[in-house]
């Protein structure tokens, strides 16, 4: 497949995704269940994704081996999947110790759903990992549609079964968190057939002593890296919780949920070169690194202009005015999330190309710093919007501690990131024949 037809397909792809995340997160979910019950539900969620983001953070050891290191599949396949059993297994023993303790203390009941949906998210992380260093970006779109679709299909069942039934009201979040359950069931079991098709391999525990410190050294790292990460994207919204409440915690949700709409763009890019980063040689990474930070850095921007004048109406009427707060601080965030999109991109250089895997980690630690200390400032004196502030305060101190070591690292000047070429003219001239195409096709 033509590249430029490919990079096309993974942003439809990745709108796609957005679209139906937005769909459930803003107005299917927060439309049944209460302020504050979508308060729990998002703080729930979002400790079971630290929890998962750690422990699927050993997977990215597939595109380094595979495609840098040139190891043996099947031995690394082995050496992952054996991890794997030990993250199902304490799963299975944490969630039956919550289910003894739920009956005296609801709140287990519902701990219960992420700690049973954590072994899932790790499975279905691992294999699509896989897939993805295998370079089956066409199957890896395809998978990463399965799990939000079937989470909106619940979500329209349970909210179509509440019309109808008023007894179900006081199951709503049960119901829904058990919902968020079973997509990641789906999601899990047909990625892993499909990352076993793809590779050829038996994806089962083995041994392998002489890959398992291997393994072990770089995950531990870019597992903390991505525990980072994943913190700092969600540290604000934890924060909030515990300073605010859970109704502040949903307001403030509901801004986070439409401002990372413009992740989808920036994630989508970087996987469709997430191969290439690591299997260039040094300096051809270091052009697509830069020609790739200028288009995302562009479409991020676009994009974020025209969803300044959609989302806000939007929010608004869909919710019947509910969630109104949530608007300033959308409009907060969105400046934030542009600079934040564009990071992903270097840690990966950092990480795949130079071995750099420290890196990554100290600029995320600068970021939550910042972060826990603007929010720890401002929410008790201005509530959910110092959680705003705080937030996109953070990323751009991580977009420009990235941008300051990429260029010590590759001695290039600041302007090699930032000006357009002549090939950046050619490719957009590429693309709009392809989009004019892709559009009358539609129709």
């Amino acid at each position: 497949m033509n590249a430029v037809a490919r990079t096309l397909r993974t942003i439809l792809y990745k709108f796609g995704v957005a679209g139906l995340a937005m769909v459930s997160g803003l107005f299917l979910v927060p439309r049944y269940l209460t302020v504050a019950d979508n308060g729990i539900y998002k703080l729930i969620l979002v400790y079971a994704q630290l929890c998962a983001t750690y422990l699927a953070g050993y997977g990215n050891f597939f595109n380094f081996g595979l495609n840098r290191r040139k190891l043996p599949r099947e031995a690394l396949v082995g050496v992952i999947m054996r991890l794997y059993a030990y993250v199902a297994l304490a799963a299975a023993v944490l969630a039956v110790v919550c289910l003894l303790l739920a009956p005296g203390r609801p709140m287990f009941g519902y701990v219960v759903f992420a700690v049973g949906t954590v072994p899932l998210a790790v499975l279905f992380g691992y294999t699509t990992k896989l897939v993805q260093a295998l370079n089956e970006i066409d199957w890896l779109n395809r998978l990463n549609t399965i799990q939000v679709l079937c989470f909106v299909v619940f979500a329209v069942a349970i909210m179509a079964a509440r019309h109808f039934d008023a007894s179900v009201a006081p199951h709503l979040l049960t119901l829904t968190l058990g919902g968020w359950f079973l997509s990641y069931l789906i999601a899990a079991v047909t990625a892993y057939m499909v990352a076993a098709r793809l590779s050829g391999v038996r994806l089962i525990p083995s041994k392998h002593p002489e890959l398992r410190p291997q393994v072990f050294a770089y995950g531990r790292k870019t597992s903390l890296q991505q525990l980072l990460t994943q913190f700092n994207l969600r540290g604000d919204l934890i924060l909030v919780g515990i300073l605010a409440g859970a109704t502040a915690a949903s307001l403030y949700g509901m801004a986070v949920t439409a401002s990372e709409v413009l992740w989808h763009i920036s994630s989508s890019i970087s996987l469709l070169i997430y191969a290439r980063v690591a299997a260039e040689e040094r300096s051809g990474s270091i052009a697509l690194v830069e020609r790739t930070f200028r288009f995302t850095l562009a479409l991020l921007i676009v994009s974020a202009a025209f969803m300044l004048v959609v989302f806000p109406p939007l929010i608004h009427y869909a919710l019947s005015g509910r969630y109104d707060r949530s608007i300033p601080v959308f409009e907060v965030l969105l400046p934030g999330t542009i600079a934040y999109g564009a990071t992903a991109l270097f840690s990966q250089f950092f990480t795949d190309q130079l071995g750099k895997v420290k890196f990554p980690l100290y600029m995320q630690a600068a970021s939550i710093a910042a972060n826990a200390l603007i929010c720890f400032l401002l929410i008790p004196r201005i509530g959910i919007m110092g959680g705003a502030l705080a937030s996109s305060t953070a990323y751009f101190v991580s977009l420009t501690l990235c941008i300051i070591y990429f260029k010590q690292q590759t001695k290039q000047p600041l302007s090699a990131l930032f000006a357009v070429t002549r090939m950046d003219r050619d490719l957009v001239r590429r693309l709009l024949p392809h989009t004019r195409r892709i559009h009358e096709g539609g129709e």
